[in-house]
């Protein structure tokens, strides 16, 4: 998507009241517009016919795939609802020279067809003052209220009728001082950016100062600056209660040493690894109390399984892997790749976990997943009663190998994950 930005900044007017940040606010926009890899033009204190040609020149620039934003620091005015922006040289002593010797507001819109995804902003901070020492008759204060067509943004210093307030100590104005700061905050859209600075200056004035909007944008999100490590931090957020099922919520599970069974709690990545070994080693046991110990184990684990998946069907992986690759521009292959990884795979074992519980009606052990109980039989008379049951299980999940080893086998998941929270 290409990215063109015009901006306009006028300190010294020839004839009107001169000012003294608007210079500071279109430089220091200007810069960071081209740390956003904008191409980016500056005019600084033009004349009329300078504008009008730069505009005429900065619309040819802007195809159907462009993202394009004119600001302007200066004197403005409105003149029966119509909102005018003055150049260096404009020299007024009645109103009708007005649109004569200014520019319209409304030559900065341009024409965005519905095919198109072109987003257009017009950032204003150009309502200061009354710029006619004398007053001339029929020139309001501040600007009006424009109807913003498609797929454009219009944001203005103040709100409508008003004008702005200026400190003098200061670089920029104040609005421009707030809304470069958001600007400049990572992984923030862009209606987000005018919201937030909208916020900022209302503290800093006492509610004097209102930003204000006028907004059809629509399609993709749009971010000045994209982070990897703001996106690491959200994505933690989103898969931390997941991550946590399987690395700390423990599992009582059964250890066998010898004729004694032990019982550890151990969290579920370890005890898929502890499983993996112990099946191994009995699988093929006549012993029902070693047989029985291990169907217990695999329904414990099981059932931690569950849980994950529940957990995760309140993660929304498509949303996230739009984070990722809507900040795919600012980040490397490597994080694309480690990012999109994790989600694929965390996707792929809550599938599993969810629809491939071929063990979850072993006839040797009762259990309600939904009440997390289980019920298992007493390694005395009983247990020898259901031995043929026992067995016939066991066999069953060695007929089942591949399912139980997609279940047992999330340990890599659990490695991907690891890595992922270290960050």
């Amino acid at each position: 998507m290409k990215k063109e930005a015009l901006v306009i900044g006028i300190n010294k007017y020839e004839n009107l009241d001169l000012l003294d940040k608007c210079e500071n606010d279109a430089e220091d926009v200007s810069e960071f517009l081209k740390k956003c890899d904008f191409n980016t033009e500056i005019l600084l204190n033009p004349s009329q016919k300078e504008i009008i040609k730069s505009l005429a020149v900065y619309k040819k620039k802007i195809s159907k795939d462009t993202i394009s934003i004119i600001y302007f620091s200066g004197h403005g005015l409105q003149v029966e609802g119509d909102n005018f922006i003055v150049p260096s040289d404009a020299n007024i002593s009645i109103t009708e020279e007005i649109p004569y010797s200014c520019i319209n507001a409304s030559d900065l819109l341009l024409n965005i067809d519905i095919q198109s995804k072109i987003m257009h902003l017009i950032i204003l901070d150009a309502c200061r003052n009354n710029p006619f020492k004398s007053g001339i008759k029929g020139v309001s204060g501040g600007l009006a209220r424009m109807v913003a067509p498609m797929g454009t943004l219009i944001a203005f210093a103040t709100s409508p009728n008003m004008t702005s307030i200026e400190r003098q100590n200061d670089r920029n104005g104040i609005y421009t001082k707030h809304l470069l700061s958001n600007l400049k905050t990572p992984n923030i859209p862009i209606e987000r950016v005018f919201k937030n600075t909208r916020t900022k200056v209302l503290q800093d004035t006492n509610g004097r100062q209102v930003p204000w909007e006028e907004s059809s944008l629509h399609g993709d999100d749009f971010y000045f600056v994209k982070e990897a490590t703001a996106l690491i931090m959200y994505l933690k957020k989103e898969l931390i209660f997941a991550f946590n099922e399987l690395t700390e919520n423990p599992i009582d599970f059964s250890i066998i040493i010898g004729d004694h069974v032990k019982t550890e709690k151990i969290p579920f990545s370890e005890a898929t690894l502890l499983f993996k070994k112990q099946f191994e080693e009995h699988k093929n046991t006549i012993h029902p109390r070693d047989a029985f110990m291990i169907l217990f184990n695999l329904q414990k684990i099981i059932h931690s399984a569950y849980k994950f998946s529940m957990i995760s069907k309140t993660i929304d992986f498509r949303e996230l892997d739009r984070q990722v690759v809507n900040q795919s521009p600012n980040l490397t292959r490597d994080e694309v790749s480690e990012f999109q990884k994790i989600l694929m795979a965390m996707e792929h074992y809550s599938s599993i976990f969810a629809h491939n519980d071929k063990f979850g009606e072993f006839k040797s052990i009762q259990r309600d997943i939904n009440n997390h109980i289980w019920i298992g039989f007493k390694l005395d008379g009983e247990i020898l009663k259901k031995q043929n049951l026992i067995m016939e299980d066991l066999d069953y999940v060695n007929q089942n190998i591949d399912s139980l080893n997609e279940i047992i086998e999330s340990e890599l998941l659990i490695g991907i994950m690891n890595e992922f929270f270290e960050k």
